[in-house]
């Protein structure tokens, strides 16, 4: 302590404000001799005690996590999953997550793709646009954590988004949902104009993909040349869900190019040749727009283009038909053909894959297709249809397991389950008009207590499907048992992905060994997404309610258009 005289908190008129550093000690002297003994020896302990903190803080933060440490202990204690009910505490622990992730990608990876979460390090895999920063904005807003928002803005506002890092052709699908999604919502939220220009700017780069002799999109673009890539084929994942965006875009703006543009491959889809009623393979041959080739999926390739009829349809004010009819023939298909239940276990319903012809059915389930439980509950309140809500909660109960029946509580990217014969039928990726017959062997004890059994691809890589499902069961059934399966997901993910930085992907989710299963990876869908809708399943049903917005395929909402379309 210096010489400078100590300042008193409290001045009575007898006293002085100021006192010298010896008359300051001698006084705090005598208080200690006058308290009783309980009170020194607890204040000793408490001195101790700050020590130790101190101590372990600075031992841990010499600890890199090469050392072995898979990272900070979690804030999460051990009985949290049981323990913890309140909802205000839980939104508080996955806001604080949300924070700690950002800050380890403002400190480490501030304006670049993505955050490597393990080796504190950045890439520019998406062409250096930042699209972590981007898709994470409305999360921020969300959130609440404003001032986080407002310097991402001002990042934001200075990138061109006319260039990408050299040699490098944009993923024409990922940066419209991410990347003009993100844009589109954070705008809508803040009124920032200079968001609004900016996501013009990002769907005037990508707009040449739809340079086609029929207008069904290429999936990649140079945006520094302004030219799309040729490419005989595209998924309709890639080609059908990018008119949510593209029609939020014409409304914000009053030209009506974008959704016009958009709207084509919708028309294009909806009169192709199909192997049955709603069910589309996935290739689309761009040049002449028919349905080539390709398994039938809920999954990987598959996935959103379903979602997005049903989500125009809400986002029309329910105006436009043709895409409830669109979205009621698929499901209807679905159900006919996909949906099966594990011979071991005949409550766990999932949804299978298709070949090309629809006559060969893959009893395997991805977390991908975790997403279906929420679209069907959410079309089954929307457009009448009881029974898709009833197997929502079924598809939601499996998706649950998923986590709930691995060593970590994880979820692998996917589960398989056996069919009658004891045979399954795995797709392929490299041939994706046929399905490989592969005899099994005898299920084992756990296979048969679980109901399906893992493949060979057990990592998690911080997915948000299956809690979507859950925000949005518990929002349309009031059932708080979804929001007890999501509060134990994230405990499972606040337990095992956390590092010093952030989050990380788990390579297999039968092993706890812990730090060594960090695969170093992060995706923006996971502060886009998974927090995201982690959050809002414990806030109230009103925040960001269903009647009032619909969420694009990466979790952006988008408010529901004013009025009906002319």
């Amino acid at each position: 302590m210096s010489g400078k005289p100590i300042v008193r908190s409290v001045h009575s008129d007898d006293e002085p404000l100021l006192e010298s550093p010896a008359t300051f000690r001698g006084r705090l002297r005598a208080r200690w001799h006058r308290a009783d003994r309980t009170a020194r020896v607890v204040s000793v302990l408490f001195a101790l005690m700050m020590c130790a903190v101190v101590v372990v803080r600075v031992a841990m933060e010499a600890m890199s996590p090469r050392d072995g440490w898979p990272g900070p202990p979690t804030t999460i204690p051990p009985d949290a999953e049981e323990g913890v009910k309140d909802d205000s505490a839980r939104r508080d622990a996955v806001r604080d997550a949300m924070r700690h992730a950002w800050s380890g990608y403002r400190q480490h990876a501030f304006g670049k793709d993505e955050l490597l979460p393990v080796s504190n390090s950045s890439n520019t895999k998406w062409g250096g646009w930042g699209v972590t920063l981007i898709d994470s904005l409305d999360t921020l807003h969300i959130m609440g954590l404003n001032e986080e928002f407002r310097e991402a803005v001002t990042h934001v506002v200075g990138v061109d988004f006319k260039k990408a890092k050299a040699g490098y052709t944009t993923p024409f699908f990922e940066m419209i949902i991410r990347s003009l999604g993100g844009l589109l919502s954070a705008y809508e939220m803040s009124l920032d104009r200079r968001l609004l220009d900016k996501a013009r700017e990002v769907g005037d780069a990508l707009l040449p993909a739809f340079k086609t002799e029929t207008g069904i999109p290429y999936p990649r673009v140079d945006v520094n040349t302004g030219k799309a890539v040729p490419a005989d084929r595209v998924c309709i994942a890639e080609a059908g869900t990018v008119q949510l965006e593209y029609w939020k875009l014409s409304e914000l703006t009053g030209n009506p190019v974008y959704h016009n543009t958009a709207q084509r491959v919708v028309d294009i889809l909806d009169t192709a040749s199909k192997p049955y009623k709603g069910l589309y393979p996935i290739w689309i041959d761009i040049r002449s727009g028919k349905l080539v080739s390709g398994q039938i999926t809920f999954g990987g390739m598959g996935d959103s283009w379903y979602e997005y009829m049903l989500k125009q349809y809400i986002y029309s004010r329910r105006s436009e038909d043709q895409y409830r009819r669109m979205y009621e023939e698929s499901i209807d298909g679905m159900r006919d053909k996909m949906v099966r239940h594990s011979v071991y276990d005949p409550g766990m319903y999932y949804v299978g894959d298709l070949d090309s012809t629809a006559t060969k059915f893959s009893p395997r389930f991805q977390h991908l297709t975790c997403f279906v439980p929420g679209m069907l509950a959410l079309g089954s309140r929307v457009l009448d249809r009881p029974d898709d809500l009833e197997l929502a909660k079924q598809l939601t109960y499996t998706c649950f397991q998923m986590y709930n029946r691995t060593s970590t509580r994880l979820s692998p990217e996917y589960v398989q389950f056996r069919d009658a014969s004891d045979k399954g039928i795995a797709p392929s990726q490299e041939n994706t008009t046929d399905f490989e017959i592969v005899s099994l062997a005898a299920a084992k004890s756990k296979e048969r207590e679980d109901g399906f059994y893992l493949g060979p691809n057990r990592s998690y890589i911080l997915r948000p499907e299956t809690v979507e499902s859950l925000m949005i069961l518990y929002r349309i059934t009031g059932d708080a048992t979804y929001k007890d399966w999501g509060w134990q997901i994230f405990c499972a993910i606040e337990r095992w992905t956390k590092t010093p930085a952030a989050y990380s992907a788990y390579g297999d989710v039968m092993s706890t060994d812990g730090g060594s299963q960090l695969t170093d990876s992060m995706e923006s869908f996971f502060l886009a997404e998974t927090l995201k809708y982690l959050y809002l399943l414990f806030s109230p049903a009103d925040y960001y309610s269903l009647d009032e917005y619909v969420f694009n395929t990466e979790a952006h909402p988008f408010k529901i258009m004013r009025t009906p379309p002319p």
